[in-house]
């Protein structure tokens, strides 16, 4: 483990046969100019033109590494958080990118912020790899800027509200595309938590939680900074992350990075984890959690993440039947959340009041959310600072590197 800060920022892209899209996510990185940043790429034994994509590198700043097998996803994260020397650290996906003046809009607003705060959120911009229409239409990119200021959020309050689905990924800090946490907040973690920062099948998720557990306060950015990719090798889009290709008899102590207890809790039904619903995902990174306090796994914390999960389900195959992971009838999710109550000793008829309360907050939030459209529509039509790419056109922007010179060219003060 590197102790000693080397360069202000650590840019970690794992990657596993994405070598087209790669390339893209390389270059949105490189083409900086910045100089005081380490960009860690680790190839978990690809078998695609990764090799020959990395080899084409020569930039001082990059340091190519390689597991020692093949590992997972979570395994891989953890293999190079133990490379990493900047003072801020990110994992970059490998159908992500970063916007153009990454680090020295970073820069200008840790100037603001940099004494108070070890975790950052962005506002991300998301982009479509084709492949992925069944999922998300034939929307090629998304890129929003208004200008927001940035604010600073209470942990604990998005903790809570994560847990009931009121608060979602695209919202709250990780150590993934779209965040950013201090190198010491890392090592904080690890050291409480038998040396391994990730606890659990679905890294992006526990971070969050261990995150937001271990501060009082982040930095939501609302500019992006980050390209948030969906292609049609996301490890998201399946049950893939259930899968370990590691040897089974491997030992923690073969290889140090590697922690064995990254299964499911079994104390959260399989099929449930499985559909992809977040306050599942959010309380089954809690179960895992080595050190989280008790009142985190409480009760009344269950009735409020089955309560939230069962209206995101009802959401999700009313207006987004297509991103369901596994297909499932309201009958049968129905019969799975009963199942959880009996089996944690949970009243029905009590589960209706966190089921009234979630389904008020989610209206609010449905109301908040349209009068923030209706202030974005003003604020297009009435100031000029308002900086929006939204796209259809593929041929026009085939890769994040067209949005990004797209941006530059059109969008540069």
């Amino acid at each position: 483990m590197i102790e000693k800060n080397t360069v202000k920022y650590s840019i970690l892209i794992p990657t596993y046969n994405k070598s087209k899209y790669l390339e893209f996510t390389l270059k949105s990185v490189l083409e900086n100019d910045y100089k005081n940043f380490e960009l860690l790429i680790s190839d978990d034994h690809s078998t695609d033109n990764t090799k020959e994509v990395l080899n084409s590198i020569n930039d001082s700043r990059v340091k190519i590494l390689k597991p020692p097998i093949k590992l997972t996803q979570t395994k891989n994260y953890e293999f190079m958080l133990n490379y990493a020397s900047g003072e801020w650290i990110t994992i970059l996906g490998d159908d992500d990118g970063v916007l153009p003046n990454f680090f020295e809009k970073l820069d200008n607003y840790l100037i603001q912020f940099d004494n108070s705060i070890e975790a950052i959120h962005t506002k991300p911009a998301f982009y479509y790899w084709d492949g992925v229409e069944d999922l998300y239409g034939d929307r090629v990119c998304d890129y929003q800027n208004f200008y927001e200021k940035p604010k600073i959020k209470n942990s604990t309050i998005s903790l809570l509200l994560s847990l009931t689905g009121i608060s979602v990924r695209t919202e709250l800090p990780m150590i993934y595309t779209s965040g950013l946490i201090k190198r010491s907040l890392m090592m904080k973690i690890k050291k409480k938590s038998n040396n391994f920062f990730f606890h659990s099948v679905i890294p992006d998720y526990y971070s969050m939680i261990s995150i937001l557990y271990e501060t009082k306060k982040y930095l939501q950015i609302n500019e992006p900074l980050f390209w948030v990719g969906a292609s049609k090798l996301s490890t998201g889009r399946g049950t893939n992350i259930y899968k370990d290709p590691s040897p089974k008899d491997i030992r923690s102590n073969d290889y140090d990075f590697i922690n064995l207890n990254l299964e499911l809790s079994g104390k959260i039904s399989e099929k449930l984890h499985q559909v992809g619903l977040s306050p599942i995902y959010f309380f089954e990174c809690i179960i895992k959690h080595p050190y989280i306090n008790q009142k985190w796994k409480s009760n009344i914390i269950k009735y409020l993440v089955y309560a939230g999960s069962l209206i995101q389900f009802y959401k999700i195959k009313i207006y987004y039947s297509y991103r369901s992971k596994i297909d499932l009838n309201f009958t049968n999710f129905n019969s799975i959340i009963y199942s959880e109550l009996r089996r944690n000793n949970l009243s029905k008829l009590f589960f209706i009041f966190p089921l009234i309360i979630i389904f008020i907050a989610y209206n609010i939030k449905k109301l908040f959310l349209f009068c923030y459209r209706i202030k974005k529509f003003l604020i297009k039509r009435l100031y000029k600072k308002n900086y929006i790419l939204v796209s259809k056109n593929r041929k026009k922007f085939n890769n994040i590197m067209d949005c990004n010179s797209f941006i530059k060219k059109n969008f540069t003060d």
